[in-house]
């Protein structure tokens, strides 16, 4: 076995990583382009020791997933709620991010602002320089093209590499007095103030948004405003003080987004009064759905494999950030309970009215209301 030693030098900080290679006559091949996973080992121990990326990016990290994203942006509109506050949030979209990364521009990044140098930055040069494209139809073949932009979405580096190129949009943000949530490219704003203030509020996101479609294009990215949603959400008795002006958002040159009554942050439906009421209507419905299409097959399965279906197909989108789900009336949760009774029921090949609560406990399933 050969080892070998890496040590990053630079004036802020001294990394050394050492790793085993497999015998010499195919070590080439290891420290080649499988070498991305060791390259991501260390960009990411890097990123964590020296705390270089901002807090509320929540994509591609440890101990981070869309969940502490979203419970994150819902836990400060509750605290607005509390505030008696009334609170505009925007999503907003852009437009194929990962086929717009500038490679010189990430390079500067990594140098620049990560203090990546010397040979760990060559790492990076070569496995972003020097790619082409080719275009195949009908056996034949174009000739090739050189690809100067773009991270490989599906490459071990391509998504830190993305969240690295975006990283100080958050500062850009905050310099708004705004609160900026960030999973990958789907980025949200979030400003609270008392009703009466909601004018004020509404200019201070639309400088923010002004400013951040200026730096998307700084960064060759493009902001989508025609699918940027926008959605005012407190208490029924703030947003009745709101006027239509008030809840619109407009950017740049007149471009004016208009207000939703529902949006969808993550795959978690948010409604103005944050009753999470449509949420757990399309949750329930898409789960009915599946049940009804599994009970086609039950007998034909078995209870093992229906088991392994349901837990595949139904229980997941009960639990997807159901933290979301604390503090709700019983009432509201009802449509979800209803859905796992009826997974159990399935389970069982019971009849609708057999009484369920033996064989939830049977299968350790915990209520709805238990698992939030």
């Amino acid at each position: 076995m050969h080892w070998f030693t890496l040590v990053l030098r630079n004036q802020h900080l001294t990394q050394e990583l050492s790793a085993t290679t497999v015998p010499s006559q195919t070590c080439f091949l290891y420290l080649s382009w499988p070498s991305a996973s060791l390259r991501d080992v260390t960009l990411t121990s890097h990123i964590v020791e020296f705390n270089l990326l901002p807090t509320k990016q929540s994509a591609y990290r440890p101990y981070h997933s869309t969940e502490t994203a979203v419970l994150s942006v819902h836990n400060d509109l509750v605290y607005a709620i509390d505030n008696r506050h009334v609170s505009l949030l925007v999503l907003l979209d852009l437009s194929a991010v990962f086929d717009s990364v500038d490679h010189g521009i990430l390079l500067s990044i990594l140098a620049n602002r990560f203090s990546i140098q010397g040979l760990a930055l060559d790492w990076f040069r070569s496995y972003l320089t020097g790619r082409t494209q080719t275009f195949a139809l009908a056996g034949k073949h174009t000739v090739s093209y050189s690809v100067d932009c773009s991270v490989p979405q599906g490459s071990v580096l391509g998504q830190l590499g993305f969240i690295s190129y975006t990283e100080d949009i958050v500062d850009v943000i905050e310099r708004h007095s705004v609160l900026p949530h960030i999973y990958a490219d789907d980025t949200q704003l979030l400003a609270s103030a008392k009703p009466e203030d909601s004018s004020r509020l509404r200019q201070h996101l639309s400088d923010c948004v002004a400013d951040v479609t200026q730096w998307c294009s700084s960064r060759r990215l493009q902001l989508n405003a025609d699918n940027t949603d926008a959605i005012s959400i407190g208490s029924r008795a703030a947003i009745n003080k709101l006027s239509s002006q008030d809840r619109s958002l407009t950017v740049g040159t007149g471009t004016t987004i208009n207000p939703s009554d529902v949006v969808r942050d993550l795959g978690v439906l948010f409604d103005s009064e944050l009753t999470m009421k449509k949420h757990i209507a399309k949750v329930a419905a898409v789960c009915f759905f599946h049940i009804r299409r599994l009970r086609q097959i039950r007998r034909r399965v078995g209870k093992d494999v229906t088991i392994r279906l349901v837990l595949a197909l139904i229980t997941p989108r009960l639990d997807y950030c159901n933290s979301v789900f604390a503090a709700l009336p019983q009432s509201t949760l009802e449509p979800l309970q209803r859905v796992q009774n009826a997974a159990a029921r399935l389970v069982f090949d019971l009849r609708h009215h057999d009484h369920v609560l033996p064989y939830l406990m049977q299968l350790h399933w915990l209520p709805v209301r238990s698992q939030v």
